[in-house]
């Protein structure tokens, strides 16, 4: 009974309801990015990934980082919104906040593109240099982004940083670009049972790729052959990140009436 208790390594107690749902492969319940009442379909073994809303097309893991970015806005604005459709719409131009999000392509984006201050980027080619706008899309390169030291209040990432060559690097520039009590939230595959990252692929400095395990490829919406993971984190990184000077917060969610669901449901909000 004593694993009830247990903070690290974190239990992966399956909810009744999780597999439920997964038999099923559906759910209903209202959406943290669109608002609306909805039905959150074909969910599968990989919950993190799936279950996606029928009206904003949002998995999982989107509803996730949703779920964090509408606390943080509340503790920075002192006002609550329901969904991020509801706070793009009805925020307080009074308490106006700089959002970057590091995707053009999410559903989360799609619902802040109109907000006043917002800010999204892709990494597009090596030959581009961070602040360049390619076909009305701006490049960032993450290891030396372009914005101006304490210009940014919220950042958002979604499984972005196992794919940056030098991701420690990155955070430090992240660090750099919050504004004082500025918030990074993001989520990267995190080992929830080990204490050191896994490195599995290093960038030379010639420019050639070093290969220590089998490579690894995601998904990604602008690169039908996927992006090449260099690492996957673990308990290693939240140290890392409190050595740069972050005050570190770690979210184990589960909301099934948010779409939320599953033993992976792991946020992390990075606090300057």
């Amino acid at each position: 009974m004593l694993r009830h208790y247990q903070s690290y390594p974190i239990p992966r107690d399956e909810k009744l309801l999780d597999r439920l749902i997964m038999r099923l492969q559906f759910g209903a319940g209202i959406c943290p990015i669109c608002g609306s009442i909805t039905i959150f379909y074909k969910f599968s073994e990989n919950l993190r990934e799936t279950g996606t809303c029928i009206v904003c097309r949002s998995t999982n893991r989107h509803r996730q980082v949703a779920q964090v970015l509408l606390n943080a806005i509340a503790e920075m604005t002192g006002t609550s919104f329901s969904s991020i459709k509801a706070f793009a719409q009805n925020h307080p131009t009074s308490k106006s906040l700089i959002i970057y999000n590091t995707e053009t392509t999410n559903p989360l984006h799609h619902q802040l593109k109109n907000y006043p201050g917002y800010l999204a980027s892709e990494y597009l080619e090596g030959k581009y240099v961070s602040g360049e706008v390619v076909n009305g899309v701006l490049h960032q390169d993450l290891m030396a982004p372009s914005f101006a030291n304490n210009s940014i209040d919220l950042m958002l990432s979604s499984d972005v940083f196992e794919h940056i060559p030098d991701p420690y690097l990155a955070f430090s520039e992240v660090h750099r670009i919050l504004k004082p009590r500025g918030r990074h939230i993001f989520t990267v595959p995190f080992y929830q049972e080990r204490y050191r990252d896994e490195i599995r692929t290093i960038l030379e400095t010639d420019g050639t790729i070093k290969y220590l395990l089998p490579p690894i490829y995601h998904g990604d919406p602008l690169r039908p052959e996927g992006i090449l993971v260099y690492v996957i984190f673990s308990l290693e990184m939240l140290l890392k990140l409190s050595d740069m000077g972050y005050q570190l917060k770690m979210y184990k969610l589960h909301d099934f009436l948010r779409g939320i669901l599953g033993a992976n449901a792991i946020v992390f909000e990075s606090i300057k």
